[in-house]
């Protein structure tokens, strides 16, 4: 089980990656990304880290497993977001999104709610066991 959602947040991150650079490309975006080797494994680590943080807290919050796809989705990605490119931009990979931008912004932001809505449909597709039901107390 634990293949298929290494696989879909391998995807993901691939995906996002491919926005960001598509937008650098393109002149939408100023972010300042580079896509060296050593860049895109720690970007497919980071989005191993995320996505298997998002399928701990939907096994183990209610509240967010009742929520839509596409909720979880744009809060995940916003949240990421918000703290792993002022992380980056810490340490001089890029630009603040914000200093740089509305195009930087936008893309930057799809980009990742992008990677949360791959990472919750795996998740929601693959399916999950709940506390509820992994629980032996509550059987």
């Amino acid at each position: 089980m634990y293949v298929k959602y290494s696989l879909g947040f391998l995807i993901a991150s691939l995906i996002q990656a491919g926005i960001v650079m598509f937008a650098e490309n393109t002149g939408i975006s100023q972010l300042g990304a580079k896509l060296t080797l050593f860049q895109l494994i720690t970007h497919i680590l980071a989005g191993q880290v995320a996505g298997y943080i998002l399928l701990i807290i939907i096994r183990k919050v209610d509240y967010v497993q009742n929520r839509s796809l596409i909720t979880i989705s744009a809060v995940w990605g916003a949240l990421v977001w918000v703290t792993l490119v002022p992380l980056n931009a810490a340490f001089g990979k890029v630009v603040l999104p914000w200093e740089a931008g509305i195009g930087t912004i936008m893309s930057s932001l799809l980009a990742f709610i992008v990677f949360g809505f791959i990472a919750t449909y795996t998740i929601k597709h693959y399916g999950y066991e709940n506390r509820k039901t992994s629980d032996p107390q509550t059987i």
